[in-house]
This record gives C-alpha cells, sequence and structure tokens, in this order.
C-alpha cells in the first residue's frame, strides 16, 4: 500500500469524461488540489456549489472504508464532508473515486489574520467534539486501514497489536536520528521512556484515528467551527493518537497552544482519565520518532522539523 504517492496529475481527459458522467448536463470546472498526500484530489466547481473529487492512487485499493466512516460519522453528527458518489473501481481511471460536498471556510492555519486567538480556541474547542466522535469508532487491528478488500466497508487493520503497530520502526528509527540529530544521551533517554510507559502499548481495542490531524485539518466559516475534512491517513490505533499528532504539530502554523482547547471539547464528550496529558505526551513521542526520522530521511532539516525535534525533547524532559 502506498500511503505516500507521487502526486503527479491524472489524465486530465480521462478525469474531465468521469465528472461529466457524475455531473450531466451543467456547465463544470475541474481543478487540481496541489494540497493532497495521501489521495490525488481535485475541486469540482459546479454553478454556486464546490465537491471534491478524491482519487484513490493504487489500483486494487479502494474508498470503501472511508466511505463508511463519513456516513457513520454523519450519523453521530459530526461535522465531515458528505460523500455524494462513490466507485469502488471507475473503469476509465482504473481507480476507486469519491466525491463529497465542501467544508465551508478555510483551515484554522490560515486564518489568524481574520479571527482572534479565542476565536481560533472555540474552533479547535468545537472539534475536539467531533474528534471524540471519530476516535469512537471501532477498528479491527491496528496501523492503516486496509482498502484492498473490493466491495466491503468493515474497518479492518494490518497490524494484531498496538505494540506491533507502534515499534515497527522505532529501533530502526532510533539508529538513524541517533547518527544525525540526537545525542546518544538522548537515546538513552527515549529507551528509559519507552521502558517506563511499556505498559501503556498494551491496548486492547483499536479506535479509528483520523491520523494527520493538525490544524491544516479543522475548518472555520465565518468565524464559527465547519468541520475536520481529510480522513486519507486512517488507521486504527490508541485513543490518544489523534491528540499526540495535534500535539506534536501545535505551534506550528499558530504561535500559541491549542492542545488544551481540542482536550477540552473532546472530555465534553469523553471523560478523559487524569494522566491523559502524560498519554498524549508518550503517544506524540512514538509518532515523532517515526515522523522525524522519516522527514530528514527524505528531505533536509526545515523549520517543521525543527519543531518536531523542539517538541521531542520537551516530551522527553516531561516524560522522564
Amino acid at each position: 500500500m502506498n500511503h505516500y504517492p507521487n502526486q503527479t496529475p491524472l489524465d486530465m481527459h480521462a478525469l474531465a469524461t468521469v465528472v461529466h458522467r457524475i455531473f450531466p448536463a451543467v456547465s463544470i470546472q475541474i481543478e487540481h488540489v496541489a494540497e493532497g498526500v495521501s489521495t490525488h484530489v481535485y475541486r469540482i466547481v459546479r454553478r454556486q456549489e464546490i465537491f471534491y473529487l478524491r482519487v484513490w492512487p493504487d489500483a486494487g485499493e479502494s474508498f470503501a472504508p472511508e466511505v463508511a466512516i463519513h456516513t457513520q460519522l454523519r450519523q453521530l453528527q459530526a461535522r465531515v464532508p458528505e460523500v455524494i458518489h462513490f466507485e469502488d473501481c471507475n473503469d476509465l481511471l482504473e481507480r476507486s473515486l469519491m466525491v463529497t460536498t465542501e467544508i465551508k471556510g478555510q483551515p484554522i492555519s490560515q486564518s489568524q489574520e481574520q479571527l482572534s486567538e479565542e476565536q481560533i480556541r472555540a474552533i479547535v474547542t468545537a472539534a475536539g467534539r467531533d474528534l471524540a466522535r471519530i476516535n469512537s469508532l471501532a477498528v479491527e487491528g491496528f496501523g492503516w486501514v486496509n482498502r484492498d478488500e473490493a466491495g466491503t466497508s468493515d474497518l479492518r487493520a494490518e497490524w494484531p497489536t498496538h505494540r506491533a503497530f507502534a515499534l515497527e520502526y522505532w529501533t530502526a528509527d532510533l539508529a538513524y536520528l541517533a547518527g544525525n540529530v540526537l545525542q546518544p544521551a538522548e537515546i538513552r533517554l527515549l529507551e528509559h521512556v519507552l521502558d517506563r510507559y511499556d505498559s501503556w502499548l498494551d491496548v486492547e481495542q483499536a479506535q479509528l484515528a483520523h491520523g494527520d490531524l493538525d490544524a491544516t485539518h479543522i475548518y472555520q466559516h465565518q468565524g464559527q467551527y465547519s468541520g475536520i475534512i481529510d480522513f486519507g491517513e486512517i488507521r486504527g490505533a490508541s485513543g490518544d493518537y489523534d491528540a499526540g499528532h495535534f500535539h506534536m504539530r501545535d505551534g506550528e502554523q499558530l504561535a500559541y497552544p491549542l492542545l488544551p482547547a481540542l482536550l477540552s471539547g473532546y472530555d465534553e464528550i469523553v471523560t478523559l482519565p487524569a494522566d491523559y496529558e502524560q498519554r498524549v505526551r508518550f503517544t506524540s513521542l512514538l509518532i515523532n520518532v517515526r515522523a522525524l526520522a522519516r522527514a530528514l530521511q527524505k528531505r533536509p532539516p526545515n523549520r517543521y522539523t525543527d519543531h518536531q525535534l523542539m517538541r521531542l525533547r520537551a516530551d522527553l524532559a516531561a516524560l522522564q
């Protein structure tokens, strides 16, 4: 499964034919959306309406589980896009595709000039309530949700245990980071933290994780929370995976922390345990080691990896 494909646009003639089948007898515009990472994304403009066509990059894999998730979440009153069209495998593109409605507005990562810190915190609190609804869905197994069983909407993932999923790359990633950005004392401290909180790796039931939640995926419209987008990286994980990922990214786009607001909204739906902050830091640390090693192997250090390294060191200090 290729989770991070090369986003070369698809053949536009074939794509236009497909779109006109879905929206016949109307004037439409088709625009490639460069922001898509896990899927090919195209904006469809029809009269005054906007829709998003997503095409899965790998043949033999399907949007079916994602369609099921959108349907279930909307039944729970979560503000996520509505799926209006889905194909397991389109005959022209030979790929799975789906069309969703628009979540109006813009991400909070681009809203700090229009909105006050107080407004953005209120939006993130509302998003926290929806995140609790997202995490309430159960997954059989841990890791990436399987997409290669055509016709099924079951949520199954690749690893039988959380421990296997969480530590898949741990040893290799530590070795890479030790040779590049971390000091020997920091590597020893990482190993100490893993040993100290070892029991937290024993998670019985996987919960659905958005997988990539940050300030770019939480939308606002006219100062009000409008929804969460992009479920292309869904996985089965611990219940604090999304909060851990958000914590890792918190502060990249906006100058003030938003995790407390997210957890405040979450706690309105699901009561959080007293040690939840530490659990979020621990989960964030596991995610960060993988993400940092992967990012630095692909490109030179930048402000994002600098932020990740700062966050990793802060979490290490808090967890030791």
